[in-house]
């Protein structure tokens, strides 16, 4: 049996520095009582918060530091609006991040590998972004490739989920997420590109034959990916806390990682 690809060869995962206990009783999360217990209250007819959008761009202005290395303005500015589209449904989770730790985001000119930028040297060739943590780096990183941007539509919205669960979960909100996928999934680096490519999922609607051919864990969850999922349940809660839970609409909902 082949071993299993993931971002870095090694299967290693970020040192990240989780969310202080207090800032999360502060700013709590529908999403985790559903994972704890299948179910939560469900507002019918939820709105989006109205000042969502607003919150979410001045949290990507403010403290959000952006290192270009020349790339274009605009994919600097779609970089940065679907980021802002990423977090604009749950004003918790905006609080959360700005009471956490720092992150830049760097976008890799084309042809460089991310090791020359310091990060770790097994990240394999063919990542096309990376979220990373040490205890040593003044701020946590996410990489992106920007040759990479148009090809992988989905590759903001992934990275940028590794860094929520890296520093926007408590120390207990992680260990509920890995207790409850270790039976499917059977490691943590697993489990951390599932709920990045479960998060994808709400972001962006199609996904190529190519993306659910992907080798490992990345095809095989884009394949398994379904509305009636309780991972689906809470993924789309965290992001859209006022939308109905996914599910429940039994023979109208989509049922495939690339339906509409």
């Amino acid at each position: 049996m082949q071993p299993e690809r993931y971002e870095l060869l090694d299967g290693s995962t970020p040192d990240v520095t989780p969310l202080a206990a207090d800032v999360g009783r502060k700013q709590p999360l529908s999403a985790f009582t559903l994972l704890a217990g299948g179910d939560v209250f469900e507002v019918r007819g939820g709105r989006p918060p109205a000042e969502g959008p607003v919150r979410a761009r001045a949290y990507v202005k403010a403290k959000l530091e952006l290192k270009r290395y020349g790339a274009p303005a605009a994919q600097v500015q779609r970089v940065q609006d679907e980021i802002a589209k990423q977090l604009s449904g749950n004003l918790q989770l905006i609080a959360r991040l700005e009471a956490a730790r720092p992150l830049t985001l760097e976008l890799i000119p084309p042809g460089h590998s991310l090791v020359k930028y310091g990060y770790p040297r097994a990240v394999s060739p063919q990542a096309a972004g990376l979220f990373w943590d040490h205890p040593d780096w003044a701020r946590a990183r996410i990489a992106l490739r920007q040759d990479k941007l148009e090809s992988e539509q989905y590759l903001v919205f992934h990275e940028m989920a590794h860094a929520i669960q890296g520093l926007a979960f408590t120390q207990e909100e992680s260990e509920l997420v890995y207790r409850t996928m270790l039976r499917t999934y059977r490691s943590r680096a697993a489990i951390d590109e599932v709920f990045a490519i479960y998060s994808e999922r709400e972001f962006v609607t199609g996904v190529s034959a190519h993306d659910l051919r992907a080798p490992g864990v990345y095809g095989m969850a884009r394949q398994r990916w379904n509305e009636e999922h309780l991972f689906t349940r809470f993924v789309r809660n965290l992001y859209f806390p006022y939308k109905p839970l996914a599910g429940g609409n039994a023979g109208t909902a989509t049922s495939s990682f690339g339906g509409p």
